[in-house]
């Protein structure tokens, strides 16, 4: 019977590294831009995250940019819950050499998630605020069933991201407030992956991988916001990038008929049981924001945000088994841009009306696209009210569509063993939030 031995060893170890190298680098569920979720703040998606740094007019700030927290009056809790329903369907084949990997496309491998946040503000003086936010920058879940023509590359992928921000924010003079504060990141995730084994598989199954890791690390946020007048603001917001040391384990499942038709090889397998870990690089993203009240019923706001994708070039994993390996990324940094709109009818003064739209590129091509990033770039379009329920409680509610549009290609290729998986991706994703806002 054909055996693991069949296979050039370094390439098993690196088809099981590949998966340590990649923990950073799991699709977001929301489908933004590489991993990244902009989600938080009903507020934020009803207007498809336009005016984010400029906006300043309620907690959400605290997040968004700490220097708008001078505009408010009196101390306010945010909170939000955000249903994340995304699709992601791959079409096409993996070829390992000429031959390809039998099975199925795969199906939906997006997950649904939920993603709360909160955000607070503490008056402390007219000058002086202090803020507190608690987000999910980061995040995704996708699987894919044990037969998926890419199994080789990736089944399950799973990410968690918190990060917890401080802030203080203070009035300079009648123009200019400044914010700053440090951010508290908590990072996990676990992926599993089929390993290669040659025509052993077929009558015994793939063994696989499965790996958990986890880190928490500091960074910083820095914010400004100037008012042309009590009409019209611009915001900059700075949130630095995080740099992770990763470790965890991984783990092999072999498969019990091929335990008992090759020791040698389940030995072998056994053997790679280990600990890993893996430096990659959260990476920093600055936002412009613009923000209009044009009349006591219109305001119309903006956003230019570029993340800078391209710190992650390549990722180097190191196991406790002596094993190491340098991992091509590639990644490109991004720019999203928005337009929104708040509207506040006369005759429904309690009531605030919103909707925006926007773009938002995708830091990966054909050749950096994978199973576990099948990133495209996608045009988000949201729509929400708020409603003041008491005149110091609000209610909130937002849905956003995100339509994938571009290239959507996929010619990945990881290790010889793993193939080379070749199709396109089909993507979209649908976002429901709620939330209420409380002053006092």
């Amino acid at each position: 019977m054909p055996s693991i031995t069949s296979f050039p060893r370094r390439s098993v170890h690196a088809a099981i590294l590949l998966g340590a190298g990649l923990l950073p680098l799991i699709p977001t569920t929301a489908r933004a831009a590489g991993f990244q979720l902009r989600t938080g703040s009903p507020d934020w998606s009803a207007n498809a995250f336009a005016g984010m740094a400029a906006k300043s007019y309620d907690a959400g700030t605290a997040w968004t940019n700490p220097a708008g927290m001078t505009l408010l009056d009196r101390s306010e809790i945010d909170t939000g819950l955000n249903g994340i329903f995304p699709s992601a369907k791959f079409s096409g084949q993996n070829l390992i050499g000429p031959v390809p990997v039998p099975g199925s496309q795969g199906g939906n491998a997006a997950a649904f998630g939920l993603t709360p946040s909160l955000e607070g503000v503490w008056s402390y003086a007219p000058q002086l605020k202090f803020g507190l936010a608690v987000e999910a920058p980061f995040g995704l879940r996708t699987t894919y069933p044990a037969d998926f023509v890419g199994r080789y590359q990736a089944s399950v992928s799973s990410l968690s991201d918190t990060e917890i921000g401080l802030s203080a924010a203070l009035r300079v003079d009648q123009h200019l407030s400044l914010g700053a504060g440090p951010i508290f990141d908590v990072f996990q995730t676990r992926l599993t992956n089929a390993i290669n084994i040659g025509p052993t598989a077929a009558l015994t199954g793939d063994p696989a991988i499965d790996i958990h890791a986890s880190d928490w690390a500091l960074g910083y946020h820095l914010g400004a916001l100037y008012e042309i007048n009590p009409h019209v603001r611009l915001g900059l917001d700075y949130r630095s990038r995080i740099n992770h040391q990763l470790s965890g384990a991984q783990t092999i499942f072999i498969p019990p008929l091929l335990a008992r038709a090759s020791p040698a090889t389940a030995a072998q397998l056994a053997a790679l049981n280990t600990n890993v870990t893996a430096n990659t690089t959260l990476p920093d993203v600055l936002t412009l924001g613009y923000y209009h009240d044009l009349s006591d019923e219109w305001s119309l706001m903006a956003t230019a945000q570029w993340t800078h994708w391209s710190l992650l070039q390549q990722v180097t994993v190191a196991g406790a088994n002596g094993q190491a390996e340098n991992l091509a990324i590639r990644f490109r940094s991004t720019w999203f841009a928005s337009l929104g709109a708040n509207y506040r009818p006369r005759w429904a003064p309690r009531l605030m009306l919103q909707a925006g739209t926007g773009f938002d590129q995708s830091p990966a091509d054909d050749t950096t696209r994978s199973p576990r990033i099948p990133t495209r770039a996608t045009v988000p379009l949201g729509v929400g009210l708020t409603y003041a329920v008491l005149p110091s409680a609000s209610l909130q509610l937002a849905y956003l569509h995100e339509f994938g549009v571009g290239n959507s290609g996929v010619d990945f290729s990881s290790i010889p063993a793993a193939g080379r998986l070749i199709g396109a991706y089909a993507s979209h994703a649908d976002v429901v939030s709620v939330g209420a806002k409380v002053v006092f």
